[in-house]
């Protein structure tokens, strides 16, 4: 707390601010954004395993907030500035994933000085704003962090041992095991990177057999597919919240059809981005000589 106490010492409103903004650099629209642009116009094949690692990092993060369930900082006498986060404050998701994202895409662009410096600076400046805004305590980022950068690698590493092209297949293997676990806890956040992981999953393996979209294009045509694919994703997610409940919505602790609705909005999301997407550019974008 007297760390905290300590950061919030210098609060202004441009480094609260600045903090809010760093901030989102650990949540799941910057994923999303991410994903999207180098799944649908850079390396498909890449981005499914990082999605995938990340995606599998946010399912076990899930699931160890709910057992350890320690209140937020701002709970017990801190600040909240600009933000008050739901759930437990231990391990902290924003820094898990920055985690995730750092050590897989550090490896993958590693020549590139500019992306190493960005994933250093993430992996540093997203948990400290989350310390900056009262949402966590130290201890809590530095084990997401840690998390985060072993989770991320063991994923990846595990769709990818042995060189063989078999990722579509080997991201099918822990989806019983999801289903299984969402059926004795029922978690808002174990339903939501649930349904992402199984529709992400289910929707690329389809991709891989059937369609086969090749995501090289020209300039205007790759931009043209991010503002369609995020549209539409955006709109499935924020969309059906006016067509069926959802978790958050719900006052009381959600039944399990709330968290169904849940598990479906965001498995629908994950077979657009890999399915869904690629199958309407295949037919809008054909290709010419």
């Amino acid at each position: 707390m007297q760390i905290i106490e300590f950061l919030q010492s210098f609060s202004n409103p441009v480094l609260d601010w600045t903090m809010r903004i760093i901030t989102e650099f650990g949540d799941q629209y910057f994923f999303i954004l991410l994903g999207a642009v180098l799944y649908w116009t850079v390396d498909k094949k890449f981005a499914f395993k990082l999605m995938i690692a990340y995606l599998g990092s946010a399912f076990i993060n899930g699931g160890l907030k709910a057992m350890i369930n320690k209140p937020r900082p701002f709970e017990v006498g801190a600040r909240p500035i600009l933000q008050q986060s739901d759930g437990s404050s231990m391990p902290s998701g924003h820094a898990q994933a920055a985690g995730s994202l750092a050590i897989n895409l550090w490896n993958e662009y590693y020549y590139s000085k500019w992306i190493r410096g960005f994933m250093i600076a993430m992996v540093i400046l997203v948990p400290l704003s989350r310390v900056y805004l009262g949402q966590h305590y130290l201890e809590d980022v530095l084990v997401g962090v840690v998390l985060g950068l072993i989770l991320g690698s063991t994923f990846m590493f595990l769709l990818g041992v042995g060189n063989f092209d078999k990722e579509h297949i080997r991201a099918l293997y822990p989806i019983p095991v999801l289903i299984i676990l969402m059926a004795f806890f029922h978690l808002e956040p174990l339903f939501v990177a649930g349904g992402s992981y199984i529709g992400l999953a289910t929707g690329y393996f389809i991709e891989k057999k059937y369609v086969r979209y090749k995501v090289n294009a020209p300039a205007l045509i790759q931009v043209t597919k991010v503002v369609l694919g995020l549209v539409v994703a955006i709109g499935l997610k924020e969309g059906l919240k006016l067509v069926f409940p959802y978790s958050a919505s719900v006052d009381i602790n959600p039944t399990f059809l709330d968290l169904s609705f849940d598990f479906l909005r965001y498995f629908l999301i994950g077979v657009w981005a890999s399915l869904g997407m690629m199958w309407v550019s295949k037919k809008l974008f054909k290709r010419t000589k």
